[in-house]
């Protein structure tokens, strides 16, 4: 029998093979891959399943993928960078960077932790309007605001990557893509014909699939994932426009050894002081999208110890880091559908470092 699974695992870490090569067995998985960072070292890097839907192209380990919202955080860091070299401030007003948001009390940092009360768009959008640079992020700053800045906290699931975009834009002239491929790491926000040919065709793992990630879950989530409609189409999801453009709350393309080298190399993309008020907590609260408890940083999610962001569909990337250790792992998928897939990796994952698992 042919083994799904290509790639290496260091020893000690076979529990996430394992765990792995389950869900390609059962078929809960069709394709995808996982890599891991622990002890400064890469342990884990696995890939398999089919890149197409046809099952014609075998996932390697250059394939990408979409990754929703697990690609927040590598937005949050192309601002981060420019927090570092002084070309941005973060309690200096958005609009001193982007004039179109004409509210005085938002701040860079309410735009990075979900506080600055823009998480849906008021003027229906279709997909290519999405897409549209311009005209999307127009629609995003002539929205009224859901709250006043900093006095409540949402995640802007769909806008997050259009404020950073004109705020970076803004103060440098960059776009979220610019600057994230200065980061030398296989993640990409607009992606080149070149690599749009390495990309994995996403499918949906129900045929109501679309349908069961925007509805059933609030009124706020309903307006701000449903605008612009038809997003997650698997012909646009699969399309040049997805591909090829910058819609940074949601459109990162890359393999899970890029996006958890992203997670290995914060020491090297931004400085210490910097790093660690960006992963502290900065609003905590019932985040009024997902309609729960939350804790955000300048970026990414985080409990007590773990940081990191997952995406609608499956797709995930964060972990810990502390003095004694930690690890930082990314599962990256095609299939969209739940996170058990990438539970079950992460549980291997820690369980294979010897922490207690909640």
């Amino acid at each position: 029998m042919v083994d799904p699974v290509s790639g290496t695992v260091e020893k000690g870490f076979e529990a996430v093979a394992e765990a792995f090569r389950a869900q390609l067995e059962s078929g809960a998985e069709t394709g995808a891959a996982v890599a891991a960072y622990a002890g400064g070292e890469l342990v884990v890097d696995l890939w398999g399943g089919w890149a197409d839907a046809a099952r014609t192209r075998p996932w390697t380990a250059d394939t990408l993928v979409t990754v929703f919202s697990a690609g927040k955080p590598v937005a949050a860091l192309a601002v981060l960078a420019r927090v570092a070299d002084g070309r941005i401030g973060l309690d200096e007003p958005v609009a001193t960077y982007w004039p179109a948001f004409t509210d005085p009390r938002g701040t860079v940092r309410h735009a990075l932790a979900h506080q600055l009360g823009l998480p849906a768009i008021a003027e229906p959008l279709t997909a290519a309007d999405g897409l549209d640079w311009a005209r999307c992020t127009a629609a995003i700053a002539a929205s009224p605001l859901e709250w006043a800045p900093g006095k409540a906290v949402g995640e802007h699931a769909l806008t997050y990557g259009n404020i950073l975009g004109a705020i970076l834009g803004g103060a440098t002239g960059e776009t979220v893509g610019d600057v994230v491929r200065g980061f030398g790491l296989d993640v990409h926000f607009g992606l080149s014909a070149a690599d749009q040919a390495r990309c994995a065709e996403v499918e949906h793992g129900s045929p109501d699939w679309p349908q069961q990630a925007v509805h059933g879950h609030g009124e706020l989530w309903a307006r701000a994932l449903g605008n612009p409609a038809g997003l997650l189409d698997t012909a646009v999801l699969n399309g040049p426009g997805w591909r090829g453009g910058e819609l940074p709350a949601v459109n990162l393309h890359a393999t899970a050894r890029g996006l958890a080298g992203v997670y290995h190399a914060l020491p090297r993309l931004l400085p210490a002081d910097l790093l660690a008020e960006a992963l502290a907590p900065q609003a905590t609260g019932i985040d009024r999208l997902l309609e729960e408890e939350a804790v955000w940083t300048l970026g990414w999610r985080r409990d007590a110890t773990w940081v990191g962001m997952g995406g609608i569909g499956g797709s995930s990337a964060g972990g810990f880091a502390t003095a004694t250790g930690g690890y930082w792992l990314a599962y990256v998928t095609r299939h969209l559908a739940d996170h058990e897939r990438s539970t079950a990796v992460y549980d291997a994952m820690e369980a294979s470092l010897g922490k207690p698992l909640s």
